[in-house]
């Protein structure tokens, strides 16, 4: 179900698309957290969009508006993303579509925005320095690749097609590229010893991940409730209401979900840190439970940044040429692509289990959590959470 901030978000703006900037300033005024700025509220009608007959193209593939289902087309993509001071774009990590869509927005963005950050949930932070030594042009490709651990991040031979694109996209605009996430190691002990332990580490361990905010009546109780209904969603993927009610389970839950706030914490923090640093934007590409419904990511952004101005966007992996019921609130822009073939697991995984995995052999069709066995995505391609890949 849609969360109760996305229901009662405004339309996406109607825009020629060289409106961005001028929507930009004049967005300037606005104060409080904001999802995105409609030009005119009272605005409900199709945006006159051409939807194309096949999704040929990241630029003309099937968009929609989220919360109402209008369709769009690239230009009212972009006048929202100039708008934004922070754009989210989940990802099935193993979706070509996906990925072919993040590189075209930030291409463009970057090319209206100089120095937009990209920040990737598939780089940890203590590879920054191997990052920027790639952008100088100081660490040879091979090397960055294989120091990072990437080369099969989603699959085998996955990151030059997926990943290394947007890499050099950002090294040709001259943009930072940011290192958004926590180190599998550290991510793991917020599992097994819990953040006090975590927050009493000695520099340079402590600036490697940050600890989650969580509740205290943020901003008003709507962020409380968004919280609670993001981690109520993960307990739905990663176990049964059945399994639940076993105070063993549900202890096992809580301590898998401090590995997941753990890395969404570190990716909201990232961005925020890039734009206090001085980008103009911040671009997040990363797994969609982190995006969709205000995902955690989103919302540790939002702790953290609460005056930005934040679009989220997700690719679904099958066709539509119209929103789907199931989608409506999914994002702030809702992308369909196509689906993709994928080999399904021998027997589901049991909930929550504390058990190390491997990497399957082939692309798995959902994100699975660190300290769990892959979850079983369903028809329409949802997934389950962040996984930190053994051979990361």
């Amino acid at each position: 179900m849609p969360t109760q901030a996305s229901q009662s978000r405004r339309p996406l703006p109607r825009l020629a698309p060289t409106a961005g900037l001028a929507l930009l300033i004049a967005a300037g005024a606005l104060s409080g957290c904001t999802r995105f700025h409609a030009s005119d509220p009272a605005l409900l009608e199709p945006s006159g969009a051409v939807v194309p007959s096949a999704a040929v193209a990241p630029r003309a593939l099937h968009i929609f508006e989220g919360s109402t289902g209008r369709s769009l087309g690239w230009a009212d993509v972009m006048a929202a993303a100039s708008w934004a001071d922070a754009v989210f774009i989940g990802e099935r990590h193993d979706d070509p579509i996906a990925h072919r869509l993040q590189l075209a927005l930030f291409e463009d963005l970057a090319a209206g925005y100089p120095g937009t950050a990209l920040a990737l949930e598939h780089l940890e932070r203590h590879e920054q320095g191997l990052v920027d030594g790639y952008l100088r042009g100081e660490v040879a490709l091979d090397r960055f690749i294989d120091d990072t651990k990437s080369r099969d991040w989603a699959g085998k031979d996955t990151w030059l097609p997926f990943f290394q694109p947007l890499v050099d996209a950002a090294r040709e605009a001259g943009s930072p590229v940011v290192a958004a996430n926590a180190p599998r190691e550290l991510v793991r002990r917020a599992r097994s010893e819990g953040f006090d332990a975590l927050a009493a580490l000695p520099e340079p361990e402590r600036g490697q991940f940050d600890i989650p905010i969580e509740g205290g009546g943020l901003f008003d109780r709507s962020w409380d409730e968004r919280w609670s209904a993001y981690q109520a969603r993960f307990d739905e993927i990663m176990s049964t209401e059945e399994d639940r009610a076993d105070p063993a389970v549900r202890a096992r839950l809580d301590d898998v979900f401090r590995s997941q706030s753990t890395w969404d914490a570190t990716m909201g923090a990232s961005m925020a840190r890039a734009l206090a640093d001085g980008a103009p934007k911040v671009v997040l590409c990363a797994g969609c439970f982190h995006v969709e419904r205000d995902g955690g990511t989103v919302l540790q952004f939002e702790a953290r940044a609460p005056r930005a101005r934040i679009l989220t966007v997700t690719v679904v992996d099958r066709s539509s040429d119209r929103l789907a019921a199931e989608d409506k609130g999914l994002a702030d822009i809702v992308v369909y692509g196509a689906p993709v073939a994928r080999a399904k697991p021998a027997q589901p995984a049991e909930p929550a289990q504390p058990a190390e995995h491997a990497q399957p052999a082939e692309p798995a069709a959902t994100e699975a959590s660190d300290a769990a066995a892959p979850a079983v995505a369903d028809e329409a391609g949802s997934s389950a959470p962040n996984a930190v890949r053994e051979n990361r």
